[in-house]
């Protein structure tokens, strides 16, 4: 049990010991993401050959999400931030922390649901053989980023 906590505590403090690298100010991560969705749509655009009404359909389905996933990041960065002021604390709150974990791990869940619920809504708005090509796109952006993440660890 004594193993335990402490893999817990070491965990978490290797975790706060990265964040910061990885963290950016809420205002350019706003202006990322309208850049990530101009970004985004021009790509599918170019690669499904997309018509006018597809376009605006998922410009819209971006938009809609927008707010929502701002919500979500801007929840999940309070919980961060509180995590890192109870580790930081002299005397740990043990129930606490392990509450604010499973916030964190929920919060995260939550992000991924949306961001498959957008992934339907999209491909609802295509054609049967662009849905075949999205889906082809997201593997290879998939296959790369898994790619550079192990070049990353090699170095």
């Amino acid at each position: 049990m004594h193993k335990l906590k402490y893999l817990t505590l070491a965990g978490l403090l290797l975790t706060l010991a990265i964040s910061p690298a990885f963290a950016k100010s809420g205002h350019s991560k706003s202006c990322e993401n309208i850049d990530q969705q101009a970004s985004r749509l021009e790509h599918l655009k170019k690669n499904l050959d997309l018509t006018s009404e597809q376009e605006a359909e998922i410009k819209d389905i971006f938009a809609g999400s927008k707010e929502r996933n701002e919500a979500m990041r801007s929840e999940k960065r309070s919980t961060r931030e509180e995590i890192r002021k109870i580790s930081r604390a002299e005397a740990l709150d043990e129930s606490r922390l392990r509450e604010l974990l499973r916030k964190q791990s929920d919060q995260q869940a939550d992000m991924m649901i949306a961001m498959h619920a957008t992934r339907v809504k999209i491909d609802q708005v295509l054609t049967p053989e662009q849905q075949k090509q999205h889906e082809a796109l997201r593997q290879q952006k998939q296959e790369h980023r898994m790619s550079a993440k192990h070049r990353q660890e090699k170095d």
